[in-house]
């Protein structure tokens, strides 16, 4: 089998077979007939070098005496169904008995040659055991193949980076029953190769201080730390693991890392084939990666201008400054408390960055005035929330930030603004950034009067519960506020 493709012309290639009787002349005669017809072909008359053969070889046919001294032909057979699961089975036996016969037929074997057999005989059986087993990897071929055309349509349709990782171990492990994965990807700036998801990667396997990526190792796909010529990298630690799978990842011809699969409780040894298989998918999950890398940079160069934007608004608002991480720590904890998943408290975290980015659009005299806002200044103020949508709304990646900018001034009794929504019509990004940014705004100075205590905002969070704000929200956020001053307060100590 080609060890870089995978095996769709299997019936094409000549059999690996092994051949095993203590009478060495029936080996010799078993083995000069099938290299005729083209087949290779091991032979021996010790069985326990035939158990060591099975393991080191691909086998696709063995053809095995049942009584032997030592070990029997059911020991060889039990250990080819071990290493090679499809393989054919014929047994030989001078010794036909109903017992036997039972036996063996438990063990998977295909047929039964009773000696003396003619050669034509064992020709037959040997070549109708063969087709079957091609037509049954044919058949598994093909399953696989519609396998790895469904893992590749998975893969290819992430564009989160973190969520792909996912996607490639998780999918990878099922399809080739592993019970521990990881991928490692070299990080950009310290060329360090850095795990980014594991699944049950046990501890020692992989020694980042030996890796070298211009190792030609580092490059070749690996079946249990060993390579297509028989060598082995350095930076594997294998003593724990039955079984391993290595490919590596590259885009435009630069090493980026690889993928290790394992199995440290099942022993069901990979197969090439399996590695093979591993390089497809590899392939188009290196055109995932080098996508979802590009949109990263892209929406990373995004994110820069408008966070430059949001500062540019704070630099402006006076009372503002600082305000925007002040907000995030508090809004971080209730997102927690609400069981939100990274993506989502990512979004809280653009969102929380960007909300007031509308107030770019209101005058320095509306947002630095000392006093009271009059009828028509405080219109101007409450525009900035749709502002703020219109500056984003056609940026795909930041649609989830949108609801923390539109709905953060509306209230829980409908008396908010830009629309006017009522309890949980109002998102519930909207109702835990209106919280939050209360809490901010009475403990921040303002142009017409100094930052009061969290005591005070406390107090006015139980006050408005249930009419400004939500309930739920304000439960939560009254949970996690001492928490945040006791973090805050240790911090202050160890700065000391």
């Amino acid at each position: 089998m080609d060890n870089t493709e995978l095996d769709i012309n299997a019936g094409d290639r000549p059999v690996n077979v092994l051949a095993v009787d203590d009478e060495i002349h029936i080996c010799n005669l078993v083995a000069e007939m099938l290299e005729l017809d083209g087949h290779k072909v091991l032979s021996t008359p010790d069985p326990k070098t035939a158990m060591k053969l099975i393991e080191e070889q691909e086998i696709d046919a063995v053809i095995t005496d049942l009584v032997m001294p030592g070990l029997s032909g059911v020991d060889v057979l039990r250990k080819a169904k071990q290493f090679h699961p499809d393989a054919v089975l014929i047994l030989m036996t001078g010794q036909p008995t109903l017992e036997n016969a039972i036996a063996v037929l438990r063990e998977g074997v295909y047929d039964y040659l009773v000696k003396p057999f003619t050669l034509d005989t064992l020709r037959m059986t040997f070549n109708r055991g063969i087709s079957k087993q091609r037509l049954q990897r044919e058949n598994i071929q093909l399953k696989e193949l519609v396998n790895l055309h469904r893992i590749s349509e998975a893969i290819g349709s992430k564009l989160d980076l973190n969520d792909l990782f996912k996607a490639i171990i998780e999918t990878t492990m099922r399809e080739f029953h592993c019970d521990a994965g990881g991928i490692f990807i070299m990080d950009r700036f310290n060329k360090q190769l850095e795990i980014k998801y594991q699944q049950g990667m046990p501890n020692g396997f992989f020694k980042p201080e030996v890796f070298d990526k211009d190792d030609p190792y580092a490059w070749k796909p690996l079946l249990n730390n060993h390579s297509t010529d028989g060598n082995h990298a350095q930076w594997i630690d294998l003593r724990e693991i039955k079984a391993h799978l290595c490919h590596p990842i590259s885009v435009r011809n630069e090493f980026m890392g690889q993928i290790h699969l394992l199995r440290t409780i099942n022993n069901k040894p990979f197969r090439w084939n399996n590695l093979a298989a591993l390089s497809l998918i590899c392939s188009k999950a290196e055109t995932a990666i080098e996508r979802a890398m590009l949109l990263s940079d892209l929406e990373n160069t995004y994110i820069s201008t408008l966070s430059a934007l949001a500062n540019a608004v704070e630099a402006r608002d006076k009372c503002t400054r600082d305000h925007n991480h002040r907000l995030f720590k508090i809004a971080q904890a209730i997102a927690v408390e609400l069981g939100w998943d990274d993506a989502r408290i990512r979004a809280l975290q653009m969102g929380g960055m960007l909300h007031d980015l509308g107030k770019i659009g209101v005058p320095d005299a509306i947002l630095n005035k000392p006093g009271p806002l009059t009828k028509e200044e405080f219109a101007t103020m409450k525009t900035h929330p749709l502002l703020g949508v219109k500056i984003v709304e056609n940026i795909a990646f930041l649609k989830p930030s949108l609801p923390y900018i539109l709905f953060h001034h509306e209230r829980y009794d409908g008396k908010g603004y830009p629309h006017g929504l009522a309890g949980e019509d109002i998102p519930i990004e909207g109702r835990l950034l209106a919280v939050v940014d209360t809490i901010d705004a009475i403990t921040s100075d303002r142009p017409y009067r100094k930052g009061r205590g969290i005591d005070i905002a406390i107090q006015q969070l139980r006050e408005h519960s249930g009419t400004q704000f939500d309930p739920h929200i304000v439960e939560i956020c009254l949970k996690v506020l001492p928490r945040i001053k006791e973090r805050e307060e240790e911090l202050a100590e160890v700065a000391r």
